[in-house]
């Protein structure tokens, strides 16, 4: 009952879609193959920042909670942390952090936005988890969600094209939901020679 619930929420028009359902720890392991991600350039540093691993990843209502691992290369910033002036660099940096994140899906640009958020503070509340929490603090991270590929199929003397076009990307129950709408196109096969 709240699957159900929870899709029509999400869904445009639920009568004309294919939802795969991907759950968390499935999830967290394709997150994990990618990794690691360099993190888009920051304002106020310079240097590389990397997300190199994510584990604990849980799901709710377009909501995620996971561990990162962060990991900097020659990393400086120069701004405020806390309300106060710092100028501080780094060789190298490695911190956990647990954060939340809401997540959003624009279909017409085909990119889902992650607005992460640090919400403890892990072994030290050091500066280097100061730095890191004033870095991440109410950014959204667009990602681009790739157009799938259509399927073709070749049926009796006809071949059938099927568009897939995502028309949602949500987060439920701990599991993330992608909801397809699909078109069918049919072309009659030339048979004659």
């Amino acid at each position: 009952m709240s699957f159900l619930l929870v899709h029509s929420y999400a869904a445009t028009d639920k009568n004309n879609e294919i939802t795969i359902v991907i759950p968390a720890r499935v999830l967290q392991g394709f997150i994990n193959e990618v990794l690691p991600v360099e993190i888009p350039r920051l304002e106020k540093v310079s240097g590389v920042l990397r997300i190199r691993s994510v584990e604990h990843l849980r799901l709710g209502l377009d909501k995620v909670w996971f561990t990162a691992t962060i990991r900097g290369e020659n990393i400086a910033y120069k701004g405020k942390i806390g309300g106060l002036p710092a100028n501080l660099r780094f060789d190298t940096i490695e911190s956990t952090l647990q954060c939340e994140a809401s997540i959003r899906y624009d279909n017409k640009k085909g990119l889902l936005y992650v607005r992460p958020k640090v919400v403890e503070e892990g072994q030290k509340r050091d500066v280097l988890w100061l730095l890191l929490v004033s870095l991440f603090g109410d950014r959204e991270y667009p990602v681009e969600v790739q157009k799938l590929k259509p399927i073709a199929a070749r049926v009796s003397d006809k071949t059938l094209e099927i568009d897939l076009d995502i028309s949602n990307i949500y987060t439920a129950n701990d599991s993330l939901f992608i909801a397809i709408r699909p078109a069918v196109k049919g072309t009659q096969m030339n048979t004659a020679k």
